[in-house]
């Protein structure tokens, strides 16, 4: 079987088109080769955008939550049964983060940052392809162009694509300087060229939230760079993709006759969920099962719980009325049951969020604020806790949310390049905070709970009674 290839889509900065571009590649190649997509980075909401484009999972490459190996493996699982990943940048093509203590691979550099969008074109071989917002540019953008291509020699850039050109003039004076320089334009969208969508505080609105929307979105967009761009030159552009090997399964317990349970939250209320995590977590040996938290409560099997982030605050009222659920959190946290809650998943274990009622697990109340908190994080963890491994303690994250907590716990030491601080709750069954994890930041985590899982399981089968 030939290999899969792959194409990076960059931009010169935020806002400048990427994911409208990248969504319309991907409707617009669909009908001539099986695609699939990935975002560089840890965000959620383009991921689902892209599953809408694909029908595929779209998973996240992030050298700083997983390192370097892990970006290569996380390339692999996006081309699975695929031709063509297309992977859609962050940010600028060379903006990226100075947390501190990262890989030796990951460490920042002027010319291909500590998680930039740079930084996995030259871990991974793949061309890119950049976005240029030409509103208020002409000539200059030649000059954008070379730049950027000139950088870094690692970070092959294959060719641009134009957009929000106001005219035919407009277009030949761009067209015109850009001859001059050795990149090729493949593209060119005039002003008012992409259909826009609404978004909200943390992006736009995500595909489980209105489907139906998202999908006459996407297709609209199609039909816009179907006509704007040159498919066939994307495609030739585009490298090969190397395979990388899969999780193996763990050894359960022989009186364990079944697949141990990790059950996680999911659903609009709880949609920030990164696929590969449920990947490797199903391929050390778990079967993972979800649950909606506006009406679902946790599978009577669960091993393990993850609750993951997203809105509740949307459906606050629909989670607090579920009263199964915030039963079975607290008698989960009684009993010792592991929970692993992540940001909109940890406001679930707190007393209320805004005026709505929730499970009590935890001491605190929440409300939504106006202003963010984001950023990659390192955080030493407790010595016990579902996610502390016997000889490393620290582990990268990254949060970004708007909700506030009248006490934040101190459990966890988080620590950015210029400050550090306490907060999050643990205990050797539980831990639960803002911060969203990704599995591949250690080859062993995977394993790990699933073990925790077994244990759990077995543990729950030796209370029951005999028949």
């Amino acid at each position: 079987m030939l290999s899969a290839r792959g194409l990076i889509v960059a931009g010169t900065a935020s806002g400048v088109g990427k994911t409208s571009i990248t969504l319309g590649l991907l409707a617009a190649l669909a009908t001539s080769v099986r695609i699939s997509a990935a975002k560089v980075g840890p965000d959620y909401i383009d991921p689902h955008l892209h599953a809408a484009a694909t029908h595929r999972a779209s998973y996240n490459i992030d050298p700083v939550l997983t390192g370097p190996l892990g970006v290569r493996a996380s390339l692999a699982r996006a081309a699975r049964e695929t031709d063509l990943v297309v992977v859609e940048g962050v940010m600028g093509l060379f903006d990226g983060t100075d947390l501190p203590d990262l890989p030796a691979d990951t460490q920042p550099s002027a010319s291909s940052p500590a998680g930039s969008t740079a930084q996995v074109a030259r871990l991974t071989g793949l061309p890119v392809i950049l976005v240029i917002d030409c509103a208020h540019l002409s000539q200059s953008t030649a000059a954008i162009a070379l730049g950027y291509q000139k950088l870094n020699p690692e970070v092959k850039i294959v060719g641009v694509i134009l957009n929000n050109l106001k005219s035919a003039t407009h277009e030949a004076l761009i067209r015109q300087a850009m001859a001059a320089i050795d990149v090729e334009i493949l593209g060119a969208i005039p002003s008012g060229g992409l259909p826009e969508r609404d978004s909200r505080h943390l992006g736009l609105l995500t595909a489980e939230e209105a489907p139906w929307q998202a999908r006459q979105w996407i297709q609209a967009l199609g039909a816009s760079i179907r006509t704007h761009v040159e498919l066939t030159q994307i495609i030739t552009r585009a490298g090969r993709i190397d395979p990388h090997p899969l999780v193996a399964a763990v050894r359960m317990p022989p009186e364990l006759v079944t697949r141990p349970v990790i059950a996680y939250s999911n659903g609009p209320a709880a949609s920030f969920i990164y696929p590969e995590n449920l990947d490797l977590l199903t391929e050390a040996g778990a079967e993972v099962i979800g649950f909606d938290p506006r009406h679902e409560s946790i599978p009577p099997q669960a091993g393990l719980i993850w609750l993951h982030g997203g809105y509740p605050e949307n459906y606050r009222a629909e989670i607090s009325a579920n009263a199964p659920l915030h039963q079975a959190l607290r008698q989960a946290a009684r009993s010792g049951l592991p929970i692993i809650a992540e940001c909109g998943g940890h406001l679930l274990l707190g007393v209320s969020l805004e005026e709505s009622a929730m499970s009590g697990v935890l001491p605190f109340q929440s409300t939504i604020g106006t202003r963010p908190r984001l950023g990659y994080r390192q955080v030493l963890l407790p010595a016990q806790s579902p996610l502390s491994l016997i000889d490393r303690h620290e582990l990268p994250a990254h949060e970004f949310h708007y909700a506030r907590s009248s006490e934040d716990g101190n459990a966890l030491l988080l620590r950015t390049a210029r400050e550090s601080w306490r907060a999050g709750f643990a205990r050797p069954s539980m831990i639960s905070s803002y911060l969203h994890w990704h599995l591949g930041a250690d080859s062993r985590l995977p394993a790990s709970l699933v073990q925790i899982a077994a244990r759990q399981r077995l543990s729950q089968l030796a209370q029951e009674p005999q028949r």
